[in-house]
């Protein structure tokens, strides 16, 4: 596979080379988009990995040409970038792009990618090939369908005309146009047709009930008294679901059987090959639909990365304040430290004084004054002030350092990686760990209340139902405008533990309440939501075999209720 590697770092630009050459990769670089346009247009490039920003043209620009120039093959483009916030990534697929690789890249992600990749275009390939063998049988069968000398007619379940040969057309003076969409056999002359036109409707009404072949034998003089026999044969067509759906009538003059023998027979195969093409057809549905999953799928992890990136702003803004405050006084405590070593200093000059010769009384003097300046020192410095404030200092520290603890605790438990694990759970703690880790994204527009009753452990998977409780949590802030109040409680109720996490945001319309649980739902505007994240929790409280449940008053607010089942067996048993 040949590709084409735009790169303005000379570093970065050898090391894509040196990598895709290991892995027999045929590879032509350019510095620049300006460049890289100019051999894409003089080369056949199966690939493309560019860099997004550069200077002239940079990687989007470069892959929006590409996706316009017209040409007979696919070209897989990947984008190289080190953005990495949704926005970014969504710029980086609107403009066409197929992929992009996060900077700096690690070596076997850039290689799994590019195999990727690989295959895609490889597919593109037997895709046109398949195309051009559907479109050359489809040709060739038109030219054989319209060369027969038998009258041919297909009629859909409404008996209207979906295709008619030439031969047909030329004996019944009708052109293409006329006949399509045409119930013909309503509207056909009788004293016109070589045919009995009442048994030919009884022929497709019996093929399109049972799904049966039917012929009878006709007869017709012509204007010389020649008799004329015709076969009239009706032809059911079913689709994968072996229903009928087309009948085709085949008027057939058997005088000439012998000589038309032959031309019936290759047309059948041709019907048994069309049938087969319709297989197929089928199958690249198939083949589409799962493709389809495979969106939905990629889609639900862009959820969850979203509420994973969200989550990293807010533990980092919680973090940096703690962290701030103890660098201040740290930095405060160093000064006070050089004013103390200033006053040390000067008590070994006494010292000094004292312990060296005899105390004459020019040094008695020069000690007195010294001892004054001392003093003077201590007050402009508030020693004992220092000495105080030191210790609360330290301890103003410890109180920081703690609070990072607990923040880095609390995202531990909240995104622990065993997720998948059915274990003891407890509601309140859960609750608890889930509020300070998105502490950044309520605090500035909720107070919290918090009303927890004792509550037995439960069966559970405790990160999943932490995810439920943060798109509930961050939903409830983003519904209210300017200051309000989000209400928690729990409490044990006939079996189930309850959870109702109230807002006094703006609510929820009527017409939607029983929509916001359907994926893709959101009012959000564009770019902000998928739409997916209260699907996603609505199907983990099933999973836990409990309910879930909306009331929303427009203006004054909306309250989720969470049910889940106490399994008694495990609280008698840690009871």
């Amino acid at each position: 596979m040949k590709i084409l590697i735009v790169e303005d770092d000379h570093i970065s630009r050898s090391l894509l080379i040196k990598l895709l050459e290991k892995n027999g990769y045929q590879v032509v670089s350019a510095q620049n988009g300006v460049e890289a346009w100019k051999l894409f247009q003089n080369n056949d490039f199966e690939m493309v990995i560019t860099d997004w920003m550069m200077p002239g043209m940079d990687g989007l620009s470069l892959c929006d040409k590409i996706r316009k120039y017209q040409n007979d093959r696919y070209t897989y483009v990947v984008i190289l970038t080190a953005r990495d916030r949704k926005n970014d990534l969504l710029q980086v697929f609107n403009s066409g792009a197929d992929d992009y690789i996060s900077k700096p890249f690690d070596p076997d992600e850039l290689k799994a990618r590019v195999q990727t990749g690989r295959r895609i275009v490889e597919l593109e390939k037997d895709h046109r090939r398949l195309q051009e063998v559907l479109l050359e049988s489809r040709n060739k069968l038109r030219i054989v369908f319209d060369s027969l000398q038998e009258e041919i007619i297909s009629l859909d379940r409404d008996k209207k005309v979906v295709s008619a040969n030439r031969t047909f057309l030329v004996v019944n003076g009708l052109s293409y146009d006329q006949i399509i969409g045409l119930d013909w056999l309503s509207q056909a002359d009788q004293n016109q047709a070589r045919f009995e036109i009442s048994k030919v409707r009884q022929l497709v009404d019996s093929v399109l009930r049972d799904g049966n072949p039917q012929q009878y034998l006709d007869h017709w003089i012509d204007n010389h008294g020649s008799v004329h026999y015709k076969l009239v044969s009706c032809l059911p067509i079913l689709d994968e679901r072996e229903s009928v759906f087309q009948a085709v009538l085949v008027f057939k003059d058997i005088t000439e059987e012998r000589r038309k023998s032959e031309e019936i027979k290759a047309l059948n195969r041709k019907i048994i090959e069309s049938a087969s093409q319709i297989e197929a057809k089928n199958k690249k549905l198939e083949a589409t639909l799962k493709r389809l999953e495979e969106t939905q799928t990629q889609m639900l992890q862009s959820e969850k990365m979203a509420s994973i990136g969200q989550l990293a702003s807010g533990v980092a803004h919680e973090i940096n304040n703690p962290t701030g405050f103890v660098s201040s006084n740290l930095k405060t405590l160093e000064d006070y430290q050089q004013d103390i070593d200033g006053l040390i200093q000067r008590y070994r000059e006494i010292k000094k004084l004292v312990v060296d010769s005899g105390m004459s009384e020019k040094k008695s003097d020069q000690l007195s004054e010294l001892i004054d300046e001392i003093e003077i020192y201590e007050e402009e410095k508030e020693i004992d002030y220092i000495r105080e404030d030191i210790r609360e200092l330290i301890k103003d520290c410890r109180e920081g350092t703690e609070r990072i603890k607990k923040i880095v605790m609390d995202l531990k438990d909240f995104a622990h990686p065993g997720e998948g694990v059915l274990q003891a759970t407890d509601i309140n703690k859960g609750l608890e760990s889930t509020l300070n880790v998105v502490y950044n994204e309520l605090k500035y527009k909720a107070n919290i209340v918090k009303k927890y009753e004792n509550l037995p452990l439960i069966q559970a998977y405790p990160q999943q139902l932490n995810q439920v409780f943060m798109n509930i949590l961050v939903n409830a802030a983003q519904a209210i405008e300017k200051k309000g109040e989000i209400r928690i409680a729990t409490k044990l109720i006939n079996g189930y533990v309850q959870i109702k996490i109230s807002d006094t945001g703006c609510g929820i319309p009527k017409d939607n309440l029983n929509k916001i649980f359907d994926p893709f739902f959101t009012t959000k505007e564009v770019g902000k939501g998928t739409g997916l994240g209260m699907n996603i929790a609505y199907g983990i409280i099933k999973k836990h075999k409990g309910s879930i449940e909306v009331e929303s008053t427009i203006g004054k607010g909306t309250t989720f209720i969470i049910k889940l089942p106490v399994d008694e067996d495990f609280t008698q048993e840690d009871g």
